[in-house]
């Protein structure tokens, strides 16, 4: 019997198997923000042959990375040291160096190509600032509400922690908006011949970076904060 079908949803692959999710990039499907979509809508929007995608899922479904887990089944307080210890840690390492790079890159190229550097730098000014603030409303406000919820503590916010959830959601849109206008304006990272170290390594670093957003926010919008309204609903435990 197949293991995925064509009415399965995006984001539910990669909530069941982890590894499908570099099929899914590999073929320009958002599988995060907006994986609430069948496997055959997706394939129909992208121009791929959903028979095709679904032997590919297949395939990377039955390769196990040694880091791979199935979160949806992991305690709450690990899917939240996951996000915290791995992701967050991620971007807050690479919000200054790609920050330092596009400076670079902008200074020294960005009047030979007046049509994409200037822009791709505002992009990425707006990007960075905006997931620094959204980083702090997690770590400061969020976070520490479903850390409460999860130990079995009523949340200390008077608002409660679904529509702080709905909120980060609705930014997590905003900034798949964003990185899919620096991909396209970026030929998907691919550095023209004449590109230097530092461009070569700016577009490197900004494809590893979306990349790993995507993972991210896949862990918040499609286990995490489903996990934390099933439990404030009582449909589910903790663990």
């Amino acid at each position: 019997m197949a293991r995925f079908a064509p009415q399965q949803t995006v984001s539910s692959v990669v909530a069941e198997a982890p590894a499908t999710a570099a099929v899914f990039e590999r073929h320009g499907i958002d599988f995060c923000c907006g994986g609430r979509i069948a496997l055959a809508e997706a394939c129909a929007g992208k121009g791929v042959e959903a028979d095709r995608l679904l032997v590919e899922l297949e395939q990377a479904a039955l390769v196990r990375a040694p880091d791979a887990r199935d979160w949806r089944a992991a305690p709450l307080l690990e899917v939240l040291d996951q996000i915290l210890g791995v992701h967050h840690v991620f971007v807050k390492r690479e919000l200054p160096r790609l920050s330092a790079l596009m400076s670079k890159v902008n200074h020294v190229h960005g009047e030979a190509h007046p049509d994409s550097i200037p822009e791709l730098a505002r992009l990425w000014g707006k990007l960075a600032f905006e997931l620094g603030m959204h980083l702090r409303k997690e770590e400061e406000v969020l976070f520490p509400a479903l850390r409460e919820l999860a130990l079995g503590r009523a949340p200390s916010l008077h608002c409660g922690v679904d529509s702080p959830m709905r909120v980060m959601e609705m930014e997590h849109d905003e900034h798949g908006l964003v990185l899919k206008s620096m991909r396209k304006l970026a030929s998907d990272y691919v550095p023209p011949k004449e590109a230097c170290g530092s461009w070569v390594a700016l577009y490197g670093g900004l494809d590893a970076f979306e990349k790993d957003l995507h993972r991210h926010v896949h862990l918040e919008n499609n286990v995490l904060f489903p996990r934390v309204r099933e439990l404030l609903s009582g449909s589910c435990c903790i663990d």
